[in-house]
C-alpha cells in the first residue's frame, strides 16, 4: 500500500491541518485580546492624563489660597507702629497761642 493513499496519511494530514487551524485561531484571538487591552490601556492613560491635569489645576488653586492666607497672616502678625491721633486744637502751632489770636483790648 502506498503511504499517501493510506488512512494513516489522511489522519496525519487532518491532525496537522487542525493543529494549524487551532494555532491560527489562537493567534487571531490573542491579537484581538491584545488590541482590546491596548485600547483599554489607552483609555486608562487618557483618563490618567485628564486626572493629572485636574490635580495640577487643583494644586495650583490650593497654592494660591495658601499664598493669600500666608499674606494675610503676615499682615496680621507684623509689628505695627502705634499712631496716636490727638485733636489739632490741643497744641499751639507756630507762634500763635492755643486759642488763636486774642481779640482783647491789648491786642489792638
Amino acid at each position: 500500500m502506498d503511504f499517501f493513499t493510506s488512512d494513516a496519511f489522511v489522519t496525519i494530514v487532518s491532525v496537522v491541518g487542525s493543529a494549524i487551524g487551532i494555532v491560527l485561531a489562537l493567534r487571531a484571538d490573542i491579537g484581538k485580546r491584545i488590541d482590546r487591552v491596548e485600547k483599554r490601556i489607552d483609555r486608562v492613560e487618557d483618563r490618567a492624563r485628564a486626572d493629572h491635569r485636574e490635580l495640577v489645576a487643583e494644586i495650583g488653586k490650593v497654592k494660591t489660597a495658601v499664598s493669600v492666607l500666608d499674606t494675610k497672616l503676615d499682615e496680621r502678625s507684623a509689628p505695627r507702629r502705634l499712631v496716636v491721633q490727638e485733636p489739632a486744637g490741643d497744641y499751639a502751632v507756630g507762634e500763635e497761642p492755643e486759642g488763636g489770636q486774642e481779640d482783647g483790648p491789648e491786642a489792638q
